[in-house]
Order: structure tokens, then C-alpha cells, then sequence
């Protein structure tokens, strides 16, 4: 009989992954071959196994090693499914929601998620239970099942599970597969079907079973795989790395597209998250950088229906040697972007500065970032973990400061009398005192801050409730005559839905634009092509706002204006 595998060794073996050379390489080679012909009867301990194994997927010495990590991954599995089969309670409760390899996770995912289950892995989704407002099942299932069928209906009010039942009687498929069905019967959009989901606070299981669903084997793109022979990164020399050009995308395939968004999905999903631009990816947007040091970047943008209208939220998951590490967010805007980064727990104390060095450097150049701005959610508020982390010197060493006069000041202190002061860490107290305020990591210095897309939100309702005594559609609709005359009626008449459709988001902004029908020529044309490219390629979006000085003057003064009322009447 092999020996067990013990929390100590997996341990040992943890503080040796992200050493490397020398007696490290030998001692990590040794440790791994050691517990490759143990044998785990402790959960904890294989699920700490499991992710020192992802890590060295991922920041791997040699192929030996990374061959025998991808083995002992897949031996994982089938201990995972033996603990899931026939394991002890208290093992398979350890299990459930890990991501692990046939481990079932639970929670309420949206409808995109649960269609998106139901056509990459059918087998791997179920419904579990009903929240508080299953009862509503009964009220919409009337509009999709047969009027005859009322009896069912009746039957079931205030039960979904027994309705539940009842309805699937005779059906070949699951029971989401069922609920979907019906779903799709309804004569409604589907921005309508996913709001009537959601309210039934309807609670899925998924079982990952040994696919790409499960953090154990979801995947990026193949890639030359980088080896690690000398000591990780510690730091990152930020202004070098924006400084130097991405090198050329390539042009992905569409199954290459839906391979990047299934991988963004199914990672997130086995860590009971969502983000909008990957949850409602549109695929055909995607874009994969490579970075260095095996690292590449999957940029997910959303379907033209789901964009906000002025700004967007452009996701991404990093993957190191394809394996998925970490995963955020930007929201650029007129040279600002709100970012933020999340490296998942198993590849912490990995090139963690690298990495977030890495994801300014793609968002500076694709979006022509001039300024970053990280919320205090990122380092601390409301965030525990991240307070006692000191997440906010990881930002601080990359370059980001308060936006606060005071608490720079402060910030700059304390980081010098930890240089100066060996062994002394600023407390809680100070840490905290720091999220009250964003910091930011300026690109381009001299360049005023532009204006936030909430502070033109805002400038919208106070001149919707001034000018209109608030009424939106009498609103809208004068806003979009005003900037289809601006902009020239022959030049709007051949758009597509989409692009009307983006138009008339944008409109209640650019009709409170003084002096728009007095734009040059060019400077119309390049707005027309902007709000088209909102429909469509929001890259091309981003490329067109740049540089704009005409239109980021014109917001500015529009997101600071003190009384809207006053516009001229032929100027919105």
C-alpha cells in the first residue's frame, strides 16, 4: 500500500514552487516525485495539492517537471471523483465549490451562464433549488406552456419543485434543459428572459465532471511554453513595460474566439463569479496579447446590447504557459481607466507585479490610457483580505498614489519609514485611513483628468428634470433629432439598428455639446464613426476617441456645467 500524502509535504512542497535553481530545483523534483506515489485520504490536502500542482503548470522548470505535474493533475482528478462517488460527507463537503475536477459547485449563475452550460456541457448542469421567489414560476410559466395546461400550472402554484416535476414528465433531458425550454417559448427579448430568471432566485449545480469546466483543466490558448531556470520577477520596472510596444495580435480563428470566452466562463464559474464583458462576451471581439514570460492576455468585450454607453467594462483573464491565473477589469474613457486585478489564490507569490505591470501596459496601448485609477474596494475597503495584505503598497510600488493631497503626503511617509525602519509595517489603522480615497498611476503627466461618464450620467438627469420637467422619452427624442441634424440626416439614414440604437444612448450627452452643428466636417465625420463603432468594434471605438481634443473639451464642459436649463434651445 503507497503512503499517505501528508499536509506537510504538500506544504514542503509549496515553499520550494516558486523557487528556483539549484538546490530548490533538486529538492522540488524530489518532493513532487515523492508524492507522486502517495496515496490521499484527506481532503484538505488533496486540495492543496491540487493547486502547488496548477501553480507549477504554470510557472514550470523544466518539461519533466511540467509533464509530471500535468500527470499528477489528472491522478488528482480521479481521487476527487473517487471522494465524489463514495467519499466520507465531511470530504465531499470540503470538495463542493473548489472548481476541483468533479466537484460540484452551486449558486445562482445567470441565464447566459446556464444557456452557455446547456450547449458546451450538457451533461454538467442541473437545477438545485428554488430561493424565496420560486413561487413566480408559475405566474410566467402561463405565458409558455400550452393554455390548456392550466391545470398543471394550478397545480404547482406556489411549489416549484413539484411544477417542476410535473412538467418534466415524459421529457428527455434535464431539468434546467426543461426550464430553458420553456424559457425560450416565452414571446419576449432576451434581456426580458434574463431579468424573469433572475427572479426566481434560482440556484444551479454544476458538475464539472473532468472537463474544461473545472479549474483542474480549463485552458488558454496553446502557446510555446516558458521555462523558469532563475528566480522569479519580485518587481516590475512599470514605466519600461508601457514604454515598449505589444507586439502584433494575431487573428484569432472563431473556434480560437470561442475557446478564449469557454475559458473566461468556465474559470469564473468554478469560482461562483461573473463579470458582464465575459458572461455576455461578444466572441467574434476577442483578442489574445502575448506579454512575455509565457504570459498572454484575453481581452472580452460585450455584445453591442450589453456596452454601456459611454464608457465600456473590457475584461480579461491572464494565463501563464495557458493556464488561467488571474482575472479583472478596465473601464476606459477619454484617456482614464478604472482598473483592477485579481490573481486567484494559487498563484500568489508568483510575478504578481509583472502581471499587473503587464495589464497596464496592454491597457495604455490598446485604449490610449493616460491615467489609471484603482477604487479602494481593490486595497482594503470592505475588503479584509485586502487590508491585511497591504495591497495597497503592491500598488504604491507600481506607481499609484492617492488622489488625495493628505493622504499622499501621508502615503509617502510611511513608505519611507518602512525603508528606513527595518521590520516596521504601517498598521491597520493607517491602511485604512488610505481608502478613503481612489489612487491613481498618471501616464502621461501634464494631461488634466478628464471628466467621469458618472459626472455626464448625472449632467443627463439634471437636464432631462430642468429641461424636460422630467420626461425621458420627450427627451431622448429631442436629443436624438438635435445630433442627427448636427451630424447630417444622409449620413445617419443608412446606419443599422445597432448604430441607431447606440446613437440614441449617447444622444441625451451629445445634444448638451454647445455649438455641435458648428463642428468642422472632419470633426463630425469622426463622431459619427465613433458611435458607429460603439455597435460594433469597440476597439476601433477607443482608437477613434483618442486624441480627440474637440470631444473630450466638449464633455468636460458638459460634466461641469452648473445649470444645464441654460443651453440654447437649437443646442439641446
Amino acid at each position: 500500500m503507497p503512503s499517505a500524502l501528508t499536509g506537510e509535504a504538500v506544504a514542503a512542497l509549496r515553499v520550494v514552487a516558486n523557487r528556483f535553481g539549484g538546490a530548490d530545483a533538486a529538492r522540488k523534483r524530489a518532493l513532487l516525485r515523492q508524492a507522486s506515489v502517495t496515496a490521499s485520504t484527506d481532503a484538505d490536502t488533496l486540495l492543496a495539492y491540487h493547486d502547488v500542482l496548477l501553480f507549477l503548470l504554470a510557472y514550470p522548470e523544466s518539461a519533466a517537471m511540467r509533464a509530471l505535474a500535468a500527470r499528477e493533475l489528472a491522478r488528482v482528478a480521479g481521487l476527487a471523483h473517487a471522494f465524489d462517488a463514495s467519499g466520507p460527507a465531511r470530504a465531499r463537503a470540503k470538495l463542493r465549490g473548489s472548481g476541483v475536477a468533479w466537484s460540484p459547485i452551486t449558486i445562482a449563475f445567470s441565464y447566459p451562464i446556464a444557456r452557455w452550460v446547456l450547449a458546451r456541457y450538457p451533461d454538467c448542469g442541473e437545477i438545485d433549488s428554488f430561493g424565496d421567489r420560486g413561487e413566480l414560476l408559475a405566474e410566467w410559466l402561463r405565458h409558455a406552456l400550452p393554455p390548456a395546461e392550466f391545470a398543471l400550472v394550478d397545480a404547482g402554484e406556489g411549489d416549484p419543485e413539484s411544477l417542476i416535476d410535473a412538467g418534466v414528465e415524459g421529457w428527455r433531458g434535464s431539468r434546467l434543459r426543461w426550464l430553458a425550454a420553456q424559457l425560450e417559448r416565452l414571446p419576449c427579448d432576451d434581456a426580458l428572459r434574463e431579468a424573469l430568471f433572475d427572479s426566481l432566485q434560482l440556484f444551479l449545480e454544476l458538475r464539472p465532471r473532468d472537463t474544461t469546466l473545472s479549474r483542474t483543466f480549463a485552458r488558454g490558448l496553446a502557446t510555446s511554453i516558458y521555462f523558469h531556470r532563475t528566480p522569479l520577477m519580485r518587481g516590475a520596472d512599470v514605466e519600461r513595460l508601457l514604454a515598449n510596444p505589444l507586439p502584433c495580435s494575431p487573428r484569432l480563428t472563431r473556434r480560437e474566439c470561442a475557446r478564449l470566452v469557454d475559458a473566461g466562463r468556465a474559470t469564473l464559474a468554478m469560482l461562483g463569479r461573473e463579470t458582464d464583458p465575459i458572461t455576455h462576451a461578444d466572441e467574434a471581439r476577442t483578442r489574445h496579447v502575448g506579454l512575455g514570460r509565457g504570459v498572454t492576455i484575453a481581452l472580452y468585450s460585450a455584445r453591442p446590447a450589453r456596452r454601456n454607453p459611454l464608457d465600456s467594462h473590457v475584461g480579461y483573464v491572464l494565463f501563464k504557459n495557458a493556464v488561467p491565473i488571474g482575472y479583472g477589469g478596465g473601464w476606459p474613457f477619454l484617456g482614464r481607466c478604472k482598473i483592477g486585478i485579481n490573481i486567484f489564490e494559487p498563484f500568489r507569490g508568483g510575478e504578481s507585479a509583472f502581471l499587473m505591470a503587464s495589464v497596464l501596459r496592454v491597457y495604455a496601448q490598446w485604449f490610449a490610457v493616460e491615467r489609471f485609477i484603482v477604487e479602494p474596494y481593490q486595497f482594503g475597503a470592505g475588503n479584509r483580505e485586502g487590508l491585511e495584505s497591504g495591497a495597497f503598497w503592491f500598488y504604491y510600488r507600481l506607481g499609484f498614489r492617492p488622489v488625495d493631497p493628505a493622504l499622499r503626503a501621508l502615503a509617502g511617509a510611511e513608505f519611507a519609514r518602512m525603508g528606513a525602519e527595518r521590520g516596521y509595517r504601517p498598521p491597520l489603522q493607517v491602511l485604512r485611513r488610505f481608502t478613503r480615497s481612489d489612487i491613481e498611476r498618471v501616464v502621461a503627466p501634464g494631461v488634466p483628468p478628464a471628466c467621469d461618464p458618472a459626472e455626464l450620467s448625472e449632467a443627463v438627469t439634471a437636464w432631462i428634470a430642468t429641461r424636460f420637467a422630467g420626461q425621458r422619452e420627450r427627451a431622448v427624442a429631442f436629443a436624438e433629432r438635435l445630433v442627427v441634424a448636427a451630424l447630417g440626416r444622409e449620413r445617419v439614414a443608412r446606419w443599422t439598428d445597432a448604430e441607431r440604437a447606440a446613437l440614441r444612448a449617447q444622444a441625451p450627452v451629445l445634444a448638451q455639446i454647445v455649438g455641435l452643428d458648428r463642428w468642422s466636417p472632419r470633426e463630425k465625420s469622426r463622431l459619427a464613426a465613433l458611435i458607429r463603432a460603439k455597435a460594433g468594434d469597440e476597439y476601433r471605438y477607443f482608437k477613434l476617441m483618442a486624441g480627440f481634443v474637440r470631444l473630450r473639451d466638449a464633455l468636460n464642459e458638459v460634466a461641469t456645467r452648473r445649470n444645464p436649463g441654460a443651453i440654447p434651445e437649437r443646442f439641446g
